[in-house]
């Protein structure tokens, strides 16, 4: 069976399906210590790329040797990930990569072991797919030209790459050693399996490439992959270095205010540090996180084999945290750019293929879509339709034509906005009815994504990696972006996103982007709309969930949390006290209670 059956069926056909399995109980208050908001729009000075690494070059080396690049060697497993780790003593790099690496008989080498999942997979699942791409060297810091999801040509994987390291070990005979972070994702899918590779090289030459990758955002294979590659160097000057140079400067320098989570406990004294990761299995965690005080507090970062070397680069599927962080602020920056009442446009007028449907959607709005509420659907049980073998045929079908005629296959049930049935077919459709309403104000060439790029991930200094999204297979799978899952964060989108959304009220740099109403709405800050009722507890409100918390969970008062879910594992909880709490994991747990009584003992959640 072939990844983009396999892994589609399991990350894919059940992409949307996500449980909030928390409550909360008793609380107590304390007064937090007042901190700053970040400044995300003012670079450092000097860069940090160009800070020399202190080290002298003595490092004591025991895996992954001079000799094993340069010679090779025999290995049944990846190593400890500590190997491919810039190292505490490492002194600057001596030579500087700039040009192409490309690596030789990617089809045919390399180990593998399926840690979990079915073992019935095609043989190029476990081969890198081809690799040949440019880097610019600055200072210690090597990074790849190419940023974001990357097509390849492969029959199963897509790649991320991302900026690596390059230093100096006495022991490497006057060669310089350099280590880089990547992804692969499933082509077609939103699986993300994070490897890192390392080499040595000179001004001319380069050693054996060794590969590893040992962890995943996915629910299902489950695998290490590994091999001892060779390469070639193809050094050039190249016409961009420059500004790949300046971006990455600018990158780095707008990163999130950044510590280690056990740095929470020495800035906020007593705190319980093990509230943050709880309740989920260890082995199944990519990162989470928790933003207080203009500060992302990150842990996790672990493989199956030690500490990822590069946990600010480390890409988690989104599955359906994207319909909350994309779609629902397309609405929002619509809305406050071009018409506050877009969300009550039909989706009839702006998706012809609605016409074939067997339901009548002549009433539904946008809004009654991204709210999970359109009236059509098979059967009204918690998730049964979006874990169906009916979506199942949504989620297979390619390209865009097949997708929404899959999407529209409902019938109706009742009349629009009465009840809440999770499908995530329901944001394809209205992510295309937006890219099409779009097109009436900018032109045919149009896209929703890249507005949504341009207009508030640019501006709020998301990675390169999350400005790519998943999307039909139309022209090289370059068609309509999904909507509904299909994105890769790392720790510090999350954070940028969490702060504009519960602590910034839809401004960037001063400037409303969000429309301040349908963000109020999603985060529960207006009791006239609270949005569509999922129980008596929760809420769906503009593609964000809700439930909600009183005197029955021990509480002085009545409130409300706000958050986002993706089915493997994933949560990003607003809480209404200003902080937030994320984690992205891979075994379906979903819980927040602990973080939740933590957050209330920093920063009161009632008055």
């Amino acid at each position: 069976m072939r990844i983009h059956q396999t892994l589609l069926t399991f990350a894919a056909c059940l992409l949307a399906g996500a449980w909030m399995l928390s409550a909360c109980q008793t609380s107590q208050a304390n007064v937090p210590t007042a901190t700053p908001p970040p400044t995300l729009a003012v670079p450092t000075n000097p860069p940090p790329s160009q800070e020399r690494l202190p080290g002298d070059g003595a490092v004591t080396r025991s895996l992954l040797t001079y000799a094993n690049l340069l010679d090779g060697f025999e290995a049944n497993s990846p190593v400890d990930e500590a190997a491919l780790t810039l190292p505490e003593n490492a002194a600057h790099p001596e030579h500087s990569f700039d040009g192409r690496l490309e690596l030789l008989d990617e089809e045919s080498s390399g180990g593998h072991k399926i840690v979990s999942g079915s073992a019935d997979q095609s043989e190029t699942l476990f081969h890198l797919p081809p690799f040949d791409f440019a880097f610019v060297q600055n200072g210690s810091y090597l990074i790849p030209v190419q940023r974001g999801a990357i097509v390849a040509e492969h029959p199963d994987w897509n790649i991320f790459l991302e900026p690596g390291r390059a230093w100096q070990e006495d022991s490497d005979q006057g060669w310089t050693r350099a280590s880089l972070p990547f992804a692969l994702t499933v082509k077609g899918g939103n699986a993300t399996f994070n490897g890192t590779l390392t080499f040595l090289f000179s001004d001319q030459q380069i050693s054996r490439v060794w590969y590893q990758v040992t962890q995943e955002t996915d629910l299902s294979p489950k695998m290490d992959l590994w091999g001892l590659l060779e390469a070639a160097y193809h050094p050039e000057t190249l016409a961009e270095a420059g500004q790949v140079r300046q971006a990455f400067d600018q990158e780095m320098a707008q990163r999130f205010p950044t510590r280690p989570i056990e740095k929470l406990a020495e800035d906020y004294p007593g705190v319980n540090l093990q509230a943050f990761g709880s309740g989920v299995t260890p082995g199944y965690m990519t990162y989470y996180g928790f933003v207080i005080n203009g500060v992302n507090y990150v842990g996790g970062c672990r493989t199956r084999y030690g500490v990822y070397p590069y946990c600010e680069s480390m890409r988690a599927s989104s599955y359906s945290t994207a319909k909350s962080l994309f779609p629902s602020l397309a609405l929002m920056r619509l809305a406050q750019k071009y018409d506050p009442q877009v969300g009550e446009l039909l989706i009839k007028d702006y998706v012809p293929e609605a016409a074939q449907s067997p339901g009548d959607w002549e009433k539904v709005t946008f809004n009654n879509t991204l709210d999970m509420a359109t009236g059509k659907y098979g059967s009204d049980g918690f998730m049964i339709d979006d874990e169906g073998g009916k979506m199942g045929e949504f989620f297979a079908a390619q390209p865009y034509a097949g997708r929404i005629a899959k999407a529209f296959d409902w019938p109706d049930k009742i009349p629009p906005g009465e009840r809440w049935v999770y499908r995530t077919s329901d944001t394809f459709i209205v992510t295309r009815a937006m890219q099409n309403y779009l097109q009436t104000q900018q032109g045919s060439q149009a896209d929703i994504f890249q507005f949504v790029v341009d207009e508030i991930y640019r501006p709020l200094k998301l990675s390169p990696g999350a400005t790519t999204s998943m999307r039909t297979a139309d022209d090289n799978w370059q068609g309509q972006a999904e909507g509904g899952y299909g994105l890769w964060w790392t720790a510090d989108d999350i954070a940028k996103l969490a702060w504009l959304l519960n602590d910034q009220g839809g401004q960037i740099d001063g400037v409303q982007v969000l429309n301040p109403n349908l963000l109020a709405d999603a985060m529960q800050q207006d009791p006239s709309d609270r949005g569509v009722d999922i129980d008596t507890q929760r809420k769906y409100n503009n593609a964000f969930w809700a439930q909600k918390y009183g005197q029955r969970e021990g509480f002085a008062c009545e409130f409300w949390v706000p958050h986002m879910l993706g089915i493997s594992g994933n949560v990003v909880a607003l809480f209404p006290n200003g902080t937030a709490y994320y984690y992205f994991s891979d075994n379906r747990e979903f819980t927040w209670l602990e973080a939740l009584r933590t957050a209330d003992k920093l920063i009161p959640l009632c008055p």
